[in-house]
């Protein structure tokens, strides 16, 4: 792997974000580059869409274990106005 060095700018709080990260982590030598190049190309490679589906299969999961487990309709969506849910106790 080739070593490009490039300046890009970062809020203040990004900055503080990574360096207390950086810190934070059980290994105290992370490398600062190698965690904004795997983050950048873990945002701009498309996974984020993959983790979406992932996390509304297993809410959609969970729903339906809840559901099953007592025996009601908690988690399902609905689209009635809040004050009618309220009203029918959803």
């Amino acid at each position: 792997m080739s070593k490009v060095i490039k300046a890009y700018s970062l809020d203040m709080d990004t900055v503080e974000l990574l360096e207390r990260h950086c810190i934070d982590t059980w290994n105290q030598k992370a490398s600062r580059s190698k965690l904004v190049n795997e983050a950048i190309n873990w945002y701009l490679s498309g996974d984020v869409a993959e983790l979406k589906a992932d996390r509304d299969d297993l809410q959609k999961r969970l729903s339906d274990l809840i559901n099953e487990k007592h025996n009601s309709k908690v988690l399902e969506p609905t689209n009635r106005p809040w004050w009618r849910r309220l009203l029918l106790g959803q």
